[in-house]
């Protein structure tokens, strides 16, 4: 018997992720993703995608998620109701048996943080804290897309700690998810800082071969 809408939404977030392990079709597209996560919100959706984002990937497969979260983001602190994503988004998918292996990996992690989350410090997770919230995760994957060495893993972490504070009304996660985006920011910097002065050496070294 299918599962209706309500009872996706009674089951723990947990729960949802491992049964999307499952499946007759080879590939899990965002569009069952968005189905089976039903009414509970941006915060589950960027969640999982940000987990799923965490493993490894050839180069440039942290856009295909990093894409959807950017829409999520700005659809949150424009204050829709519900996702919204275009067809093109919906149909993108990877292996199922990608996402199992990955999954299997940390669910014993994702169980130990959901039980540990709860509703919080309020005022951070409010009307106006998810405009705010929303504006930082879409610069949050917008890093994670980048091409820098290790520059994904910790805005991928940090998107998890803001999708949790969204999802369980969590002020804590979210006060950590502030902490992680200084520090992806202040490492951004470094790198930039690092390749301008490479950059200086390397043209000063060729300017004295002539």
């Amino acid at each position: 018997m299918p599962e209706t809408e309500n009872q996706s939404d009674a089951r723990r977030f947990s729960d949802v992720v491992e049964s999307l392990a499952e499946g007759d079709d080879p590939k899990l597209t965002l569009q069952e993703l968005v189905s089976a996560f039903g009414e509970r919100g941006f915060g589950a959706m960027i969640l999982v995608l940000s987990l799923l984002a965490l493993l490894p990937w050839p180069p440039g497969g942290k856009a295909i998620f990093a894409v959807p979260i950017i829409l999520m983001s700005l659809e949150l602190a424009f204050q829709r109701n519900s996702i919204w994503l275009p067809r093109w988004a919906l149909r993108a998918s990877v292996s199922r048996t990608a996402y199992r292996s990955g999954v299997s990996r940390i669910m014993k992690l994702i169980r130990r943080v959901e039980a540990l989350t709860r509703p919080r410090l309020s005022y951070l997770t409010g009307e106006i804290a998810d405009v705010v919230t929303g504006l930082v995760c879409v610069l949050l994957a917008l890093m994670m897309a980048l091409p820098v060495p290790f520059g994904d893993m910790l805005p991928g972490v940090t998107l998890v700690l803001f999708a949790l504070g969204m999802m369980q009304r969590d002020g804590v996660a979210i006060l950590l998810g502030a902490a992680g985006t200084a520090l992806c920011v202040l490492y951004l910097l470094f790198v930039w800082t690092t390749v301008v002065e490479v950059a200086q050496h390397v043209w000063l070294w060729a300017s004295g071969l002539f």
